[in-house]
């Protein structure tokens, strides 16, 4: 799955993989939080706020999550598909680019 999550270069496979991977979700042969990681990925690439706070960079002032639409309701977003709360999963992206994993 994260080949084409990551085609970065190739949108329309993104979005054939998101259409994909939306039905297997809605068949229970995937995780929801996998689709929240493509959903995420494909906002930012196409210039919107992310739903899920996945997605990570360093702007040169520091890594910190690309915009988020509707911070307020974002650890409820995030629970509903199975992911841990955005404080957790931030601190552990952290240690990650920091090397401290």
């Amino acid at each position: 799955m994260a080949t084409r999550q990551h085609a970065d270069a190739s949108p329309e496979i993104q979005r054939d993989f998101h259409t994909a991977l939306s039905d297997a979700v809605a068949r229970n042969e995937a995780k929801p939080a996998h689709l929240a990681y493509l959903e995420d990925r494909m906002r930012v690439n196409s210039g919107r706020p992310q739903l899920y706070g996945t997605q990570m960079f360093d702007d040169g002032n520091g890594f910190r999550p690309h915009p988020i639409e509707n911070p307020e309701q974002l650890d409820d977003r995030r629970a509903a598909v199975g992911l841990e709360p955005f404080e957790t999963y931030e601190a552990q992206m952290r240690r990650l680019y920091e090397g401290g994993i």
